[in-house]
């Protein structure tokens, strides 16, 4: 369940092993002058740590408790805690939002730290949050009144507990399994005292992802950050996993590099780097709405996603605001034997992707390894030079439209003039093209200046073949080569 829209920690604690809780208070130097060092504290309330462990029995259960870290993406991602030991003990409920406890001078602190809002557990197992509005002692009894009321009447057997705002302490939690689809996982959660007021006025800025690219993926990907969904200018974002730190706006023109965090996720725009580098550009902005007034956005940063680095758990796309384009530089000749241009760039090479590419029909998919592709060219009359062997190496492979685009790189291509079929090798297995679809195939470039005499684009070749591949001083002090006793 979700609290004031962040999530509610779903997992009862192991009791079989000790729950332990550091309680800290920040007390940091300050040196005045030359003279005595004196400690002043520079926080409001203690922190609290808690180190707990949590049983996962089954392998359901596992895969749902990473869903939920995964979804805790930012080192500032905060959820709410139930505390291990209960709050108080209730002794009669009076109405859904009035009942008394047993006295246990409640009245007296509970306005001492910010953790006032309570857990509910009710007999049928359904559950409940509210925050403490006042406490009055009576007697043997205090008399407690939340600030929203409850879905049903709590009972002197409802359990209750405090919610503390928690987050994880690392990216780790150390676990072990006790036996098959069994296990026991160790976790640390820090409190974060400061972060109280975020959700329960109702004034954390929530962030809005807006990624989009060209043809031939002409597809617009809305999400935000928030635990829930968010109805912002009469789109809907979904709320996914992604977070970005260390955005930078300096008045001089400079550019500095946006890194976001986000959860891999094959239907996101960024699978579209993996596992081979996105051939189009892929364009983001990141909106800030207000949570009481979500239809007010304000652009904090508008660029595209030049990387995406793939750490397994989660991924790290490297962003560059338009600034960025100010620093390009022409490109210049590479003093080598190679070719340094972009194939097909038309600034540059010249040579027309139109000319070099065609459409297949795929007849059958075979996993591998290695993964190949058994197809059909869809114009045969015009396929007449794509035949020849190896034609298509280091080409790429496109298929799909939107969601559905996937693109890989081309290793080898054989042609069969029996079956009329072609059989590309791609560097890694389809995930969401099927036999019966089309794909578009472009021949690859090996830099080399016979290629380009071929092609006819002798003209733009960018390297220097006449360069002797070796120093010839070099060569001649190594012609006859003579021991020296190892010097």
């Amino acid at each position: 369940m979700n609290y004031l829209g962040q999530p509610v920690f779903p997992f009862t604690p192991n009791w079989r092993d000790a729950i332990s809780r550091g309680i800290q208070f920040e007390l940091r130097p300050e040196d005045v002058g030359y003279g005595q060092e004196y400690f002043t504290p520079t926080q409001s309330w203690t922190v609290n740590q808690w180190q707990l462990s949590v049983e996962l029995p089954t392998p359901s259960d596992i895969v749902a408790f990473k869903a939920f870290v995964a979804g805790q993406v930012g080192p500032l991602k905060g959820f709410w805690l139930p505390m291990p030991l209960a709050a108080a003990q209730i002794t009669a409920g009076a109405s859904t939002s009035v009942f008394s406890i047993a006295a246990e001078g409640l009245s007296t602190f509970w306005q001492d730290r910010p953790d006032t809002t309570l857990f509910f557990t009710f007999h049928d197992g359904t559950q409940a949050a509210a925050q403490i509005q006042s406490v009055v002692p009576a007697g043997a009894t205090e008399t407690v009144t939340l600030t929203a009321p409850l879905p049903q009447i709590p009972d002197a057997g409802t359990s209750i507990q405090k919610l503390q705002f928690v987050r994880f302490a690392g990216d780790k939690q150390p676990s072990k399994f006790v036996a098959e689809g069994y296990q026991i996982r160790n976790i640390t959660l820090i409190e974060l005292p400061l972060e109280y007021a975020v959700p329960l006025v109702g004034l954390r800025p929530i962030f809005l992802f807006h990624f989009w690219g060209a043809a031939p993926v002409n597809t617009h990907w809305y999400y935000t950050s928030f635990a829930s969904p968010v109805a912002s200018a009469g789109r809907i974002y979904a709320n996914f996993p992604v977070d970005f730190s260390d955005l930078e706006d300096a008045h001089d023109g400079t550019s500095t590099p946006l890194k976001l965090t986000a959860k891999p996720d094959a239907t996101s725009p960024l699978s579209l780097f993996l596992p081979v580098p996105f051939s189009g550009i892929l364009y983001c902005e990141i909106f800030c709405v207000d949570y009481t007034a979500p239809d007010v956005q304000t652009l904090m940063f508008s660029g595209r996603v030049v990387s995406v680095e793939d750490g397994g758990s989660k991924l790290t796309p490297t962003c560059e605001s338009r600034l960025a384009y100010l620093k390009r530089k022409i490109l210049r000749a590479l003093k080598g034997l190679t070719c340094g241009n972009i194939y097909c760039d038309p600034k540059t090479c010249k040579i027309g992707r139109a000319n070099e590419q065609t459409t297949v029909n795929i007849v059958a998919i075979n996993a591998g390894p290695p993964m190949t592709i058994v197809c059909s060219f869809a114009f045969p009359a015009l396929a007449a030079k794509f035949q020849a062997l190896n034609f298509f190496a280091q080409g790429l492979f496109e298929s799909g439209l939107g969601l559905n685009y996937e693109a890989r790189t081309i290793l080898a291509s054989t042609w069969n003039a029996g079956t009329q079929q072609l059989t590309l090798t791609l560097n890694l297995a389809l995930q969401k093209t099927q036999p019966g679809a089309q794909a578009e195939v472009t021949d690859g470039c090996d830099h080399q200046p016979s290629t380009c005499i071929a092609k006819n684009n002798y003209q733009h070749f960018f390297g220097l073949p006449f360069v002797p591949p070796r120093n010839p001083t070099l060569k001649g002090i190594n012609a006859n080569p003579v021991s020296q006793g190892g010097k």
